[in-house]
C-alpha cells in the first residue's frame, strides 16, 4: 500500500473513531461536576440495608470515596469525624469505599473504629466511576439539601475547619 493510501485510511480510522467516542458510543457516560445533580445511587451497607443516596434530599451531604488502607483516608478520618459531630441533624457523612468488599470494609472500619457513619462497600468500583472518583481515594463531594453537587476536593481535608468552611459557604 502506497504512504498516500496509508495515511488517508489512517485518517479516516482516526476521524471515525472521534466521531464514535464524541456521540459517547461505549462511553460510560459523563462525570458529574460542581453544579450538577448529584447522580442517585444504591448500595448496601455493611448490615445489608440499602442506602440511596436520594434518602438524604434535604440534608447537607459529605459524599467520601474512599478505600481500605488509603493513607489520605485515615488521615481526613478525624476531620470527618469532627464536623459529623460538629454538624449533627445537618450533615450526612457517607464513605463508598471503592473496589472493596463487604467483608474486607467490615473487618478494616471495626479494626480502626471507622463506625461514625455508613460505609458501604462498592467492590467493582461502579459509583466511583461514575463519579470520576475511581482509583483516586479519597475523592470529597458535599452535595447540598437540594441534591446538587456544591464541591469536589480529590485527597484529604487537611482540617474540620476547611470541611466546615465549604459548608457553610453553601
Amino acid at each position: 500500500m502506497s504512504k498516500i493510501k496509508k495515511t488517508s485510511v489512517n485518517l479516516v480510522l482516526s476521524t471515525l473513531l472521534l466521531a464514535f467516542l464524541a456521540a459517547g458510543c461505549g462511553a460510560t457516560g459523563t462525570i458529574p461536576q460542581v453544579g450538577d445533580k448529584a447522580p442517585d445511587f444504591t448500595l448496601k451497607d455493611l448490615n445489608g440495608n440499602t442506602v440511596r443516596l436520594s434518602q438524604f434530599q434535604g440534608k447537607t451531604v459529605l459524599l467520601v470515596f474512599a478505600s481500605i488502607n488509603c493513607k489520605g483516608c485515615e488521615d481526613q478520618m478525624p476531620h470527618l469525624v469532627t464536623v459529623a459531630q460538629q454538624e449533627k441533624e445537618n450533615l450526612v457523612v457517607i464513605e463508598v469505599y471503592q473496589f472493596n468488599g463487604t467483608n474486607l470494609v467490615r473487618d478494616y472500619v471495626t479494626r480502626k473504629g471507622y463506625v461514625h457513619f455508613p460505609a458501604l462497600p462498592d467492590p467493582k468500583g461502579e459509583i466511583a466511576t461514575k463519579y470520576g472518583a475511581a482509583r483516586n481515594p479519597p475523592t470529597n463531594f458535599i452535595i447540598d439539601k437540594s441534591g446538587t453537587i456544591k464541591y469536589r476536593k480529590i485527597g484529604p481535608f487537611e482540617s474540620p475547619e476547611e470541611i466546615s468552611s465549604v459548608i457553610s459557604s453553601l
